[in-house]
């Protein structure tokens, strides 16, 4: 279900509801408030009779039967009817001493001042009686129920007519203006759904609601998250497949030259050269699946310390093949006792992975002695080679550079991947000439 017909849904269930409710709620309080004015009209009536008939009775004057007069023809009465209401009056012994017409038939009552519901020719009255303080007297005052319901229902529908005519108005206006609030998230689903698989541009925030805006945000965000991984494995892939084209070159003419070798020491010189090649071709696959693997990490906030210790124990582990085969010397100097080894939160096996690239760099085209040196804000890894020039220098740490003139196998990724996995723990990565001659790699948080 699309955003707009939910809302809609939503609305147009919960208006009618909320509607109603405050019907119910309207008609409930209205009801309470006319009851409450014809109890408090029958309430001074009787008070007013009372009055009245006290008063008459104390000046000593006659009773006469309880027939009232009828009103005459031409009263103007407007809109008023008389055969609602009616007034009795009644003696302590019981006598009908004073009625309007309609008031002959209230039934007289014992008992305190208050409300009765009293049926009288089969309609429902609501009839107040109030006893004087003396008990010489009684008084009752009644109103037909269907006095108070005409005038509850005369309001309601004076009130709640034009609100029920105006409901299907209400509902139309909520959905054209849904529509209208929802159009920019239409147009920019119009806009995602025709762009084709590889249109990464960003997408336009202007114009956009507040509450659309940080998710078109996100997106962007994503957006160069993709363009960035799409760019590092097309870049990766040609590079890729730029360098292994060479060794499998170089692999096929070995092996032909294996064919057609004429005796056998020429021919164990090309498998000899066979085996280079191949040594060569998975040392630059092996290094190409481990620089796709740190670029293709997200660059995550570490919390964990690294313990550089094991991380140097580890990368050694791993370097002893070919510490032994180049006669090599690897030292390890820590920071004077009291210091930590440049504090650092991050991945301690990716950690592993750098320096153990710096020291089989070092190892392969430095000199046969390399220093690990640990400082309390960086750690420097240098070799007693012959070192580089400036213009390889500048260099360094570009993918597949190789210097000219190299001879030992390689693959030009080594210090890409030192480099990629000291961007993702906030280090930066210093090429330098070593004194008085070799190589120095120095890692120091980035500035």
């Amino acid at each position: 279900m699309t955003l707009q017909r939910r809302l809609l849904v939503l609305l147009l269930v919960a208006v009618p509801l909320i509607w109603a409710a405050a019907v119910v709620t309207s008609l409930l309080r209205t009801r309470q408030e006319i009851h409450e004015l014809f109890d408090t009209q029958q309430i001074r009536l009787a008070q007013q009779v009372l009055t009245l008939v006290q008063a008459r009775s104390a000046g000593g004057g006659e009773w006469g039967d309880a027939r009232a007069a009828p009103l005459e023809g031409g009263s103007n009465l407007g809109e008023a009817s008389l055969n609602d209401l009616s007034v009795a009056v009644w003696s302590a012994d019981g006598r009908l001493r004073l009625a309007d017409r309609e008031g002959t038939s209230l039934p007289p009552r014992d008992g305190p001042s208050g409300f009765a519901d009293v049926a009288i020719a089969g309609e429902p009255w609501r009839v107040y009686y109030l006893r004087s303080a003396s008990r010489e007297w009684t008084v009752a005052v009644g109103l037909a129920s269907e006095e108070r319901d005409e005038v509850l229902q005369g309001l309601l529908l004076g009130q709640l007519l034009p609100w029920l005519l105006m409901l299907p108005v209400l509902l139309v206006a909520l959905v054209l203006v849904v529509r209208h609030a929802l159009k920019p998230v239409r147009a920019l689903a119009s806009e995602l759904g025709a762009r084709g698989a590889d249109d990464l541009h960003k997408v336009a925030t202007g114009g956009l609601p507040a509450e659309v805006a940080p998710l078109v945000q996100a997106m962007n965000r994503l957006f160069d998250k993709i363009r960035s991984t799409l760019e590092h494995e097309r870049r990766l892939t040609a590079d890729a497949a730029h360098e292994l084209r060479t060794p499998l070159a170089a692999l096929r003419a070995q092996w032909e030259a294996a064919g057609v070798a004429a005796d056998a020491e020429a021919r164990g010189q090309a498998f000899r050269q066979v085996g280079d090649g191949i040594q060569r071709l998975e040392r630059v696959v092996t290094q190409l699946l481990a620089l796709s693997g740190v670029e293709s990490r997200p660059d995550t906030v570490h919390s964990a310390p690294v313990d550089w210790q094991r991380v140097v124990q580890d990368a050694l582990s791993d370097s002893l093949p070919l510490i032994e085969s180049t006669g090599g010397e690897v030292e390890i100097e820590w920071p004077a006792e009291g210091a930590a080894p440049l504090p650092l939160a991050g991945d301690e096996a990716l950690l592993t992975l750098l320096v153990r690239n710096v020291v089989d760099n070092a190892l392969r085209y430095g000199g046969r002695r390399v220093i690990v040196r640990f400082a309390p804000d960086a750690v420097v890894i240098e070799d007693d080679g012959p070192g580089v020039t400036d213009e390889v220098l500048a260099r360094l740490g570009d993918r597949f550079y190789r210097p000219p003139g190299q001879s030992a196998p390689g693959s030009g990724l080594g210090l890409s991947i030192v480099r990629r996995v000291a961007q993702m723990h906030g280090l930066d990565v210093v090429f330098a000439h070593a004194q008085p001659r070799g190589l120095r790699v120095t890692l120091r948080r980035g500035r």
